[in-house]
């Protein structure tokens, strides 16, 4: 009740409450509408990515290129002899036929492995072959005589351009079975990659296994490392020869962005990160595509605009019912008690009423005039708590005792303007005089003891401008303004029965 009542009352305050937690809702309900805009984002960028990475194992692993090498290593015995036997390089129909599948290819270089490591017969579009060079040491020969068709991304040490390497076994037979006697290697450029991670429009990322981006949309990022570069981390990249000359005398720079997958702050941007494998059978681990979308251009910052402004327009709305509500419920409230204050009030009159009319029973039914003023005391110390009492008669030189109530000794006789009563009767004015203070004439006695009183009443009697006397009570303590009220209007019957 006494909430309603506040709010009801300051309504400048419930209002600015209403306002603030509008403002609230219309924080939470843009920020959470953007969040989900982000998140959805995300779920799709993840899809996209996943397309992507297929879409690059379609150009290399699962490539018709790929495919092409596997069968020079399966059924040309020129391949499998040039890899077993020890017979000049680069015979003129090895070499044709090398040069054949690279033209149609659009490879850069294409060359056979021996089994000891060395490359046999190559052709390359540079001109400059690779006949000679000993291999052993590469990942992508280890895991072709192993029997693994794989893909090796490196930067060459003699060119220092970035290069992909096809690599699929040479058999003895034209089955897949035993021991690859040799490897046939394609090398090509990065341009179907780049061109796969430039379509997006997005910042896209090929990651090596030891985080150094191979490749990218942005190519400022080229060459970085994801992650803290530690000497460590950078030791152990120098120590596969996979990307040439490029940390031999500098340590790689660090990624400006976390490629968690999620959202990422980087650059004073908002993106979101999503990242599918790519495997190669690189010996070092798989390789990942990563693509990054800057959420500020997808989904601007103005995006959760609507669904804040329905928000903050849905509690200003719920917010004003919920004050009219309370207004109406606190002027329910106040009709209420003012409804049993008049009730309260209309039951007290009528108290009062049976009050004065049970003293004037009690006085009618005395059989003196002394009876009668005597009944009044008796009726004052029950309706006031009134311990003592006297009342006088008018007369020609003053005011006569007529009777009292537990005195002892009362004055028989005053003049008017003598003491309190006589000062009251001259001035025909009633009032409420404190006693509680110490040297007061009235003592209140009784078996146990005695005590001042606390208050004295003192009144004129009077009947159509005529005094008739003054009466005087003696109280415990100060009547409040109902008993007050009460004893002017019994004045009234004492007037009435002192002139009987």
């Amino acid at each position: 009740m006494l909430v309603i009542e506040r709010i009801a009352k300051y309504r400048l305050r419930a209002w600015a409450v209403v306002a603030l937690l509008a403002a609230a809702a219309a924080l939470l309900a843009g920020s959470s509408y953007r969040a989900g805009l982000e998140q959805a984002r995300l779920e799709l960028l993840n899809i996209d990515v996943q397309r992507d990475a297929i879409a690059a194992m379609s150009l290399t692993l699962d490539s018709n290129l790929m495919g092409a090498i596997s069968l020079l290593g399966l059924i040309e015995p020129d391949i499998k002899k040039d890899s077993t036997e020890s017979i000049p390089a680069n015979q003129p129909k090895i070499s044709a036929l090398l040069e054949n599948v690279a033209r149609s290819q659009q490879i850069q270089g294409l060359f056979v492995v021996g089994r000891d490591g060395f490359v046999k017969s190559s052709w390359d579009d540079s001109g400059k072959p690779s006949t000679g060079i000993d291999v052993r040491f590469r990942p992508y020969y280890k895991e072709a005589m192993a029997g693994r068709n794989n893909i090796y991304a490196a930067v060459s040490l003699a060119r220092g351009d970035h290069a992909l390497y096809f690599a699929a076994p040479v058999y003895a037979g034209m089955a897949r079975r035993g021991d690859p006697v040799g490897v046939v290697v394609a090398r090509t450029g990065m341009d179907k990659l780049e061109r796969l991670l430039a379509r997006s429009g997005q910042a896209a990322i090929l990651l090596s296994p030891q985080g150094v981006v191979f490749a990218s949309s942005r190519r400022e990022w080229r060459g970085m490392l994801a992650g803290e570069v530690t000497p460590a981390r950078v030791a152990g990249i120098r120590a596969v020869r996979q990307f040439g000359k490029l940390f031999e005398e500098k340590e790689p720079r660090p990624l400006p962005i976390k490629l968690a997958p999620g959202m990422v702050q980087g650059e004073g941007r908002h993106f979101a990160v999503a990242s599918a494998s790519v495997d190669w059978h690189d010996p070092s681990g798989a390789w990942q595509l990563v693509v990054l979308e800057d959420l500020g251009q997808s989904v601007p910052p103005g995006s959760g605009l609507p669904a804040a402004a329905m928000a903050a327009a849905m509690v200003l709305l719920l917010g004003a019912a919920g004050l009219r509500a309370v207004r109406s419920q606190a002027a329910q409230q106040r009709a209420h008690r003012e409804l049993e204050r008049v009730a309260q009030e209309q039951q007290l009159r009528a108290e009062r009423k049976m009050q004065l009319a049970q003293v004037a029973l009690q006085m009618q039914q005395a059989s003196s005039r002394h009876a009668r003023l005597t009944a009044f005391l008796d009726q004052c110390h029950l309706l006031f708590g009134a311990m003592q009492g006297s009342i006088y008669a008018a007369v020609a030189d003053g005011l006569a005792l007529a009777a009292s109530y537990a005195c002892t000794a009362p004055p028989a006789r005053l003049a008017l303007g003598e003491g309190l009563l006589g000062q009251c009767a001259l001035e025909r004015e009633a009032r409420i005089v404190d006693a509680s203070g110490a040297g007061a004439a009235w003592r209140i006695r009784s078996g146990l003891g005695e005590a001042p009183p606390g208050a004295l009443l003192l009144a004129p009697v009077q009947l159509q401008g005529r005094l008739l006397g003054a009466v005087e009570l003696a109280l415990l303590a100060t009547p409040d303004a109902a008993a007050y009220e009460q004893f002017l209007s019994a004045l009234d019957l004492l007037a009435i029965n002192m002139t009987e």
